[in-house]
């Protein structure tokens, strides 16, 4: 294995990763939350099924996380064309699993998981409604990290392909 190898497998770790992540959270976000969001704080509060996406979310977040800070790191690394796409692909990651674990996954737990429970109807539709603002700016982030990602993985290909001007000259 040469020294290329392992930052090219991160990217394509990174890249099949975020595009799972991705599709769950559109899943999530087009399926899940409408039925425990829809209109706080009664479909709080009515919810029974607890947070039923943990189970994916809670492998498929993990591996998307370490695959990020890996190619962050192994950016380095890499090619000059694909370079900076990778590190812009890798620190959006990292950056995505962190705000998520700091700030959604609360909000999460004090209410679809819990159904609102200790909470004011006040303070369920807050929360709710936080959830439902910042989920956009993470969704900008996760998908933007990802096409990044495709960006730095079209660029190994081109730089691979007869006439390309990469990592061999111009052809």
């Amino acid at each position: 294995m040469n020294r290329s190898t392992v930052p090219q497998l991160f990217l394509w770790l990174f890249v099949i990763s975020a595009g799972l992540v991705s599709g769950g959270s559109i899943f999530e976000r087009l399926v899940v939350t409408p039925l425990w969001a829809a209109s706080p704080p009664e479909s709080v509060t009515q919810w029974q099924l607890g947070g039923i996406q943990g189970a994916f979310f809670g492998v498929a977040s993990p591996l998307y996380g370490v695959f990020a800070l890996g190619l962050a790191i192994a950016a380095r690394w890499m090619p000059r064309r694909q370079r900076s796409w990778a590190l812009m692909a890798g620190v959006s990651g990292v950056v995505t699993v962190v705000w998520t674990a700091a700030y959604f996954l609360p909000i999460l737990q004090k209410t679809q998981v819990t159904a609102g429970a200790g909470l004011s109807g006040e303070e369920i539709t807050s929360l709710v409604n936080q959830f439902h603002t910042w989920q956009w700016s993470r969704w900008a982030l996760l998908i933007g990290g990802w096409l990044a990602g495709l960006r730095a993985l079209s660029l190994t290909v081109s730089a691979r392909s007869p006439g390309s001007d990469g990592l061999r000259g111009a052809g």
